[in-house]
């Protein structure tokens, strides 16, 4: 008995003890066996990559979207990180078709993009109570003013509140399920390098991995592109690293999406909050098919 306990406090955290949600785990072993299912055969590849999504959707409009903070997303985009990683070091790079500087800039990429994403997360957590002053605080209850019924406060201008966090976000962007926190004026600058370096990773090493397995044409200069990955399920370790710079490939267009889209939203001066909210005041005054210069133009 005294043996066991010797043993709980030596591996307990340090904190105390913590339990570990369901939610939390189920990506650590779905996204490694998708990834196996999807390298057996091209067939596989098509119909793994089509269900996943649906697979997520499902679970999260009956199941996550109910729990009070799910990290379901936030251990998908970790493990999906390490996973990519893992593939690419011990199954793409020993087929030494990469140089140094190549993998050595692939790397750089990754660490700045998580890096990135470390950043974004810690000053949402810490900064998001900075956004709220006492001072309006005081004020809106003198005057009986509180603009914010559930925080019980009366924010600032250009501030929205989060019912996942709990509180009013300062030039509030959105909840980032991938991330775990809500993207605002404190985090914002860490979010878009987050963007920038992991679109730039996922792209980068997905074309990096296709021409190390496919066969490759010449681009521009000394740039490479795949041409014929239709060897490559052959062999299972082959069909992974396709899998993988498919899934990256994915990934790293949607990334980019995202980052073209904040970089338009700050040329036109806007959150998305006030965007969205914009489309649907033009929506509800002239119907679905209203004028798109309106929409594009959107301003207060």
């Amino acid at each position: 008995m005294n043996i066991c306990n010797s043993l709980r406090k030596l591996c307990a955290w340090r904190s105390g003890s913590k339990q570990v949600s369901i939610d939390a785990v189920i990506p650590l072993l779905t996204v490694p066996v998708l990834m196996f299912i999807a390298s057996q055969t091209v067939y596989l590849t098509i119909i793994i990559f089509l269900i996943t999504p649906i697979f997520i959707y499902h679970l999260h409009h009956n199941f996550l979207r109910f729990l009070p903070r799910s990290k379901f997303f936030l251990m998908w985009t970790i493990t999906s990180v390490i996973v990519l990683m893992l593939v690419f070091e011990m199954c793409v790079v020993p087929l030494l078709e990469i140089l140094p500087e190549e993998n050595i800039f692939f790397i750089a990429c990754v660490v700045s993009g998580i890096f990135c994403g470390h950043k974004t997360k810690v000053r949402a957590d810490c900064l998001i109570q900075d956004d709220i002053t006492n001072e309006d605080l005081e004020l809106g209850e003198k005057n009986g003013e509180l603009d914010c019924v559930t925080c019980r406060k009366r924010p600032p201008p250009r501030a929205y509140h989060c019912r996942t966090c709990q509180t009013c976000i300062l030039d509030r962007e959105y909840h980032c399920k991938w991330l775990d926190c809500c993207i605002g004026s404190s985090n914002l600058r860490w979010y878009l390098g987050c963007l920038l370096f992991s679109a730039m990773a996922f792209i980068y090493g997905s074309n990096l991995t296709m021409t190390s397995v496919c066969h490759p044409f010449i681009f521009i200069g000394t740039i490479l592109l795949p041409d014929d990955c239709s060897d490559v399920y052959h062999q299972l370790d082959l069909a992974l690293c396709f899998v993988s710079a498919a899934y990256s490939l994915l990934l790293g267009l949607i990334i980019l999406s995202y980052l073209i889209y904040h970089i338009y939203l700050i040329y036109i001066g806007k959150t998305t909050n006030e965007r969205r909210n914009c489309t649907a005041d033009i929506y509800c005054r002239n119907g679905p098919f209203s004028c798109i210069g309106q929409l594009i133009s959107c301003k207060y």
